[in-house]
């Protein structure tokens, strides 16, 4: 499921969180406590290698031991930012990619989505050629399938920090980003599909980022048909 290299660099930051929650200690009444939720991700992660190994998974398993792994890396990451240790909480939600991606591999349905939106924004930002941008957006689009939209503190669209919405739009900006036609019109379909109410002002502003001289001129005419299309309907 994880690569040595990942599992490593999530084992040296868990190591650290570790060493500085007992050195701020004591914190009376904490139950979920980073040595706690250090052991619960290792043996989520024991259990995904070995059951890639052994066969699959119940998909009701599956979804049982990803939220949990999701629940447990999203508390680990908040205890090392309450600690100072933004680079170790990096770490600790890079593992939330993989572990969504293993939920999706295995026919499972994705149910805490705000650690894998924080490693995917992370991601896309230090992601800037073709390749890798379009390996992220195909990366991304196997989230959103099996994302469930229910995940995060609500429905609505006016909540900004809802993990779906957000998901969403990090797809069609990667694709965005890629300027591959093909690519955004898939992006765009999907978001229209998804947030339809909120796709005359991602195109509007859209329209506007592509006047920069970085994007090419079908990125303009792509926007600035999406956008005539959804102004016009609502």
């Amino acid at each position: 499921m994880t690569q040595p290299t990942l599992r490593q660099t999530f084992e040296n930051a868990a190591r650290s969180v570790t060493e500085s929650f007992q050195r701020a200690g004591p914190f009376p009444g904490q139950e979920v406590t980073p040595p706690l939720l250090i052991e619960a991700i290792a043996q989520c992660l024991d259990i995904a290698s070995g059951n890639e190994k052994a066969g699959a998974l119940p998909p009701q398993e599956v979804d049982k031991l990803g939220t949990h792994a999701l629940e447990c890396v999203s508390d680990l990451a908040l205890w090392a930012h309450q600690l100072g240790l933004d680079t170790e909480r990096d770490a600790i939600e890079n593992l939330a990619i993989d572990f969504a991606l293993w939920i999706a591999a295995n026919g499972g349905v994705i149910s805490v989505l705000e650690p894998v939106v924080n490693a995917l924004a992370r991601r896309a930002n230090s992601s800037h050629t073709p390749e890798t941008l379009t390996a992220l957006l195909h990366l991304t689009h196997e989230l959103v399938a099996h994302a469930d939209p229910r995940a995060g503190n609500s429905l609505e669209s006016a909540n900004p920090d809802q993990p779906w919405r957000i998901l969403n739009f990090n797809l069609a900006i990667i694709a965005t980003r890629t300027q591959k036609p093909e690519l955004m019109n898939a992006a765009y379909d999907l978001l229209e599909q998804n947030l339809p109410h909120e796709c005359a002002a991602f195109y509007e502003e859209g329209l506007n980022q592509a006047q920069k001289r970085v994007y090419e001129p079908q990125v303009h005419e792509i926007m600035q048909q999406r956008l005539a299309k959804w102004t016009t309907r609502h």
